[in-house]
């Protein structure tokens, strides 16, 4: 380096001992960034790892989903008014109840935002019974083909001390029109 010629030995060992503290002071500066950078990189690498299996996971199971699919299609009632679907569906739950010696009151039809997958019509109740009955109703209720959903509920002892005291949200998800599904 000429410019290294024309310095005499002290002025060289001050010129190198600047280069090197200038070089730890930039190292200092940026290690931290880059490690930084490093560790997102890493983070992100193990996400989309865990995207790619769970992917591959879905996939494998690909004939199962086209199956539940088109027994969906098949069997889901498509939705008709929605008001006149939350009476049918209201006095399909009161002659339920009444079967299992259950007295449903306090009846509140809900507004619910429908989905992209399906549109729901629901109904708040309080039902009074014996714990025998209701737990029949809810087995009768949870089967697959009336495509009701139990969102939320609570049981508490009523006065009776064989009765209990629930108040719940039913759903019913109808299918969306062929058009309306993504």
């Amino acid at each position: 380096m000429p410019i290294l010629k024309n310095l005499n030995t002290r002025e060289r060992t001050l010129a190198f001992l600047l280069a090197g503290v200038a070089f730890v002071l930039l190292n200092l500066l940026f290690l931290p960034k880059l490690t930084a950078a490093n560790r997102a990189n890493k983070s992100k690498h193990t996400e989309l790892q865990a995207e790619l299996k769970a992917a591959q996971g879905w996939m494998s199971k690909k004939d199962f989903w086209a199956v539940r699919r088109q027994w969906l299609a098949d069997n889901q009632p498509a939705l008709g008014a929605a008001r006149q679907d939350n009476v049918t569906q209201l006095e399909e739950l009161q002659q339920l109840a009444k079967t299992f010696d259950l007295k449903i009151s306090d009846v509140q039809l809900l507004q619910l935002a429908e989905t992209p997958f399906y549109s729901p019509v629901g109904a708040k109740l309080a039902i009074v019974g014996p714990w025998s009955g209701f737990v029949q109703f809810m087995a009768k209720l949870q089967s697959p083909t009336l495509f009701d959903v139990v969102p939320r509920f609570s049981i508490k002892s009523a006065e009776e001390p064989s009765n209990i005291q629930c108040e719940m949200e039913i759903q019913r998800w109808f299918r969306k029109s062929p058009e309306a599904t993504p």
